[in-house]
């Protein structure tokens, strides 16, 4: 390989990190229009790398091209919601289980920080932050489960939630309170050491209770919308 194609594949990369974290962090959020050229002035490069780096980055799903528009970050879609969902409810509920018995006393102060910052959150109504930390929790959980390929197809659905992950805590607040709830349930049941099978269930359930409570909110929001 050339020094120069080195050095073009590296500016990619470095667009590459930069332009994903930002969707990643909700800097870029949905909708949002990226112009390569004014990107590309900002990093200090040239226009090339910026557009492999959109062009990889649509590749994973997170960007879009539309017409007249250009490279946009890619608008969260329910039923992608939903259907993601789902599949992380299996994913991680079985890996989940898996992991409880690689967990020890150490492993679970960790986790119980993590609750601790969590009711601060809440106490302080920062949805932004929950999320985060709600994220943090099972990624924690999950990384003690020893198999890397799982861990790897449940990091890759997380990505496709980022955007929705934003609109869903303020869309039902309510779910913010229930769902650290069921997190203290959970390292309860794990603590306790419960069968593997009723962890695997419980984390299935708690991934779905989401759903549900959005689709109790819209059907709410639907009856008074149509009330005469």
């Amino acid at each position: 390989m050339s020094a120069y194609k080195k050095k073009n594949g590296n500016k990619t990369e470095y667009a590459f990190s930069v332009i994903r974290s930002r969707i990643l962090d909700g800097e870029y959020g949905p909708g949002y229009r990226i112009v390569a050229s004014k990107l590309a002035t900002e990093l200090s490069i040239s226009p090339i790398p910026v557009r492999e780096a959109i062009r990889q980055l649509e590749a994973d799903g997170l960007i879009v091209y539309k017409p007249y528009c250009g490279a946009v970050v890619q608008v969260y879609q329910e039923e992608e919601y939903f259907n993601v969902m789902a599949v992380l409810a299996i994913l991680e509920g079985y890996a989940t289980a898996e992991a409880c018995q690689y967990m020890d006393s150490g492993n679970f102060a960790v986790l119980e920080e993590i609750l601790a910052e969590s009711r601060l959150a809440l106490e302080d109504y920062d949805f932004d932050r929950y999320a985060s930390l709600n994220r943090k929790f099972h990624a924690t959980m999950i990384s003690y489960c020893k198999n890397p390929h799982l861990q790897d197809l449940i990091k890759e659905e997380w990505n496709r939630l980022t955007h929705a992950r934003k609109t869903v805590f303020p869309f039902v607040p309510q779910r913010i309170k229930s769902s650290n709830e069921e997190h203290k349930q959970l390292l309860k049941m794990i603590i306790n050491q419960a069968p593997a099978k009723e962890i695997e269930y419980f984390v299935r359930q708690h991934r779905m209770n989401t759903v549900k409570a959005i689709l109790e909110r819209k059907a709410m929001s639907l009856k008074k919308t149509n009330k005469p």
